[in-house]
């Protein structure tokens, strides 16, 4: 099936880039003594995109959530290994939390929009870094956001009348996106942003991450192998909580090296 994808781009089109914005090395963590990932290391480039696939539970989430320690926040953790962003430890216990929020933001697969206006929604997280502290400032990043992740014709003329939650689902979702986006971010983690959702929006969304590249490092979850094929530069299969394997959407898609892998992609297709 994969042969014939639109893959991304092709090993000989782009020279991957060469510096490290997050690396992991025989990261794991464990939950209520339960493992949830185990032995993890791989390195994401900056301007990247990274599409995590395998099945369900098989720690793709967890990943994303374990980033920014979002696991470690209801139930005591304990982890293994190391998880850096540049040159901070993220698990060192003086680890600045809201910084590290704000440069690698998260978006989960769960729309939710702060119950406030479409301006307000925007404008929470710009004011709470002191990104953007007098009217005017704060006009422009709106605009720029919403413009973005194509939302300003439709929301501008109400963006102090209509609330974040009174948006169509797939509006949420960009919504939310522009939000994250709002606090001007290094990295963006997106958790099957794209589900349930028609074609129409869904290439929408692919668009739009192609364009974020630009000046973000992404890593993603998708609803299906065919949309990872065709967004991502690299792709990481995970099982049961650890790294199976690797590589370029074009070698995973069409030659992956680990049976495991093969038999993943084969079961999967359609």
């Amino acid at each position: 099936m994969f042969h014939s994808l639109p893959l991304h781009q092709s090993l000989a089109s782009v020279a991957p880039p060469v510096e490290t914005v997050i690396s992991l090395q025989n990261f794991g963590i464990a939950l209520d003594r339960k493992q949830v990932l185990s032995d993890i290391t791989f390195d994401l480039r900056r301007g990247e995109v990274l599409g995590l696939i395998g099945r369900a539970g098989a720690g793709k989430s967890a990943l994303l959530r374990a980033i920014v320690r979002l696991l470690d926040e209801s139930r005591g953790a304990a982890t293994q290994g190391r998880l850096r962003y540049l040159d901070h430890d993220i698990y060192d216990p003086h680890c600045d939390l809201p910084h590290l929020r704000r440069m690698i933001a998260f978006v989960p697969q769960q729309v939710t929009p702060f119950p406030t206006s479409i301006w307000d929604n925007i404008a929470y997280g710009a004011r709470l870094h002191r990104i953007a502290m007098d009217k005017a400032s704060m006009a422009d990043l709106v605009e720029e956001t919403l413009r973005r992740c194509h939302l300003w014709h439709v929301v501008r003329d109400d963006l102090h009348r209509r609330r974040g939650t009174d948006l169509p689902v797939h509006q949420q979702r960009l919504l939310c996106l522009a939000r994250a986006l709002a606090v001007r971010p290094e990295v963006l983690l997106l958790d099957r942003t794209t589900g349930s959702i028609d074609q129409t929006e869904l290439a929408l969304l692919n668009q739009l991450v192609g364009e974020l590249k630009a000046d973000h490092t992404i890593v993603l979850v998708t609803p299906t192998l065919a949309e990872t094929a065709q967004i991502a530069d690299r792709v990481a299969h995970l099982e049961q909580g650890r790294l199976v394997e690797i590589d370029t959407a074009e070698m995973i898609f069409t030659a992956a090296l680990h049976p495991d892998t093969r038999t993943f992609i084969d079961s999967t297709a359609v």
